[in-house]
């Protein structure tokens, strides 16, 4: 594989190897963006603060603006492009052909790891045979995905089953991801956690956020975070809304992102008579309007454990969530905010009316979040994945230091 039209010079020219000892990283992705490529360019920056020589191969398929801005400025990083299809398709023969090459071409590398379905199968298929140590962070399982069907989930959990064989390690982010790992029988030794971590984000002057919101002095903002797609469950928030306003008519929802759904959910506000209560950005920089929020809603139908959570939590909010949101961990009942039952908008919308009602309940639950949230920092979870990657060498070494001595052996 050679460097492709999106590489520049610079990044050309780094890409043989680097004399040295530093660990030499390749980084595959297909999901480039959200939560994932937010993850996996953490990483990167992390490794290679570290001392670490960092490849990254990624996929614009589904790549977003926030990731492609991030890549292009961070330093030390070599990234090529490296198209990949979400679902199964034709190319995936073709792309770990091309990542094969790559690996011969552009190596030696001490690890290969693969972040996303479609990137760890690709990154565990190319490795084969090549004595480079492989790992995988599926950033939620996709046999996790509520409303699969039974033949959907046989098929993808019988591809995970199998190519599980051919890693180290999988990387899950979150509880109930490893208790599904576990469960899907991917291997109890094989499959290990490393829960997101983030830093402190820079915010924006609590007046400058709610002017961007269209949010009133005496108004309670209830923000929300995510792409608008249906396991996202806007529609609860939504209709949550609608009910909550019947006692407390000061609150108004913003939604941060953009998705296929944005026109339903703008259908069903004004079917709802809601619409002036609802406001959507599209796609934004969350940590602009963070400051605006009073209280974070999360109402995802299935989440790893997702960022914008842990971002909310920094930022000093009380969150209220559904079950499935993947917040455990996280959110403690009544400590740092709630956990109602998937897609129970009464439930929901008491939740919010409560909280709305009561500053000083809100004021200590925001408290609290900053609390909970310092041990999952950036950092922590990168020198775990680091010591992750030194258990694979070591592992790898012994191998071969042993068949070193087996053919001593036999030539004696």
């Amino acid at each position: 594989m050679v460097p492709t039209a999106t590489t520049s010079r610079r990044e050309a020219q780094t890409l043989r190897p680097t004399k040295g000892t530093a660990l030499r990283i390749l980084l595959v992705v297909e999901a480039a963006n959200k939560g994932t490529g937010r993850h996996v360019l953490d990483l990167a920056e992390g490794l290679i603060e570290r001392g670490c020589n960092v490849h990254l191969l990624y996929s614009t398929l589904r790549m977003d603006e926030s990731f492609r801005k991030r890549l292009w400025v961070m330093p030390g990083l070599v990234h090529v492009s490296l198209p990949m299809h979400r679902s199964v398709h034709p190319t995936d023969l073709t792309a770990t052909l091309a990542l094969r090459r790559y690996l011969r071409q552009f190596g030696p590398f001490d690890i290969i790891h693969g972040h996303s379905s479609k990137g760890g199968a690709v990154a565990r298929l190319a490795a084969i045979g090549s004595g480079v140590p492989a790992l995988y962070t599926p950033h939620a399982l996709v046999m996790m995905a509520p409303g699969l069907p039974a033949l959907g989930r046989a098929f993808f959990g019988s591809i995970e089953f199998v190519l599980s064989k051919l890693c180290k390690y999988i990387i899950t982010v979150a509880p109930a991801e490893k208790r599904f790992a576990l469960a899907a029988g991917l291997g109890k030794s094989r499959v290990v956690m490393v829960a997101n971590g983030v830093g402190t984000p820079e915010l924006s002057p609590r007046e400058e956020a709610r002017r961007i919101c269209g949010a009133g002095a005496n108004e309670i903002v209830i923000g929300s975070v995510g792409r608008l797609v249906e396991h996202k469950g806007h529609d609860v928030l939504v209709n949550a809304l609608a009910i909550a306003l019947r006692t407390m008519p000061k609150l108004r929802v913003v939604l941060v992102g953009d998705g296929l759904l944005k026109g339903y959910l703008a259908e069903l506000s004004a079917r709802l008579e809601i619409a002036d209560k609802v406001v959507m950005l599209g796609e934004f920089d969350a940590r602009k309007v963070f400051s605006a929020f009073d209280i974070f809603a999360m109402t995802s139908r299935m989440e790893a454990m997702p960022y914008v959570v842990l971002e909310a939590m920094t930022a000093g909010l009380p969150i209220v969530a559904t079950a499935t949101s993947g917040v455990e961990g996280l959110v403690q009942q009544g400590v740092n905010g709630a956990v109602v039952p998937m897609d129970d908008c009464a439930a929901f919308a008491a939740t919010m009316v409560d909280l709305a009602a009561d500053p000083a309940r809100r004021a200590r639950m925001g408290s609290a979040s900053r609390r909970l949230v310092a041990p999952f920092s950036s950092d922590r979870m990168i020198e775990q994945i680091l010591e992750l990657y030194k258990d694979c060498i070591r592992a790898s070494d012994a191998e071969v230091d042993d068949d070193d001595r087996q053919l001593a052996t036999h030539m004696e």
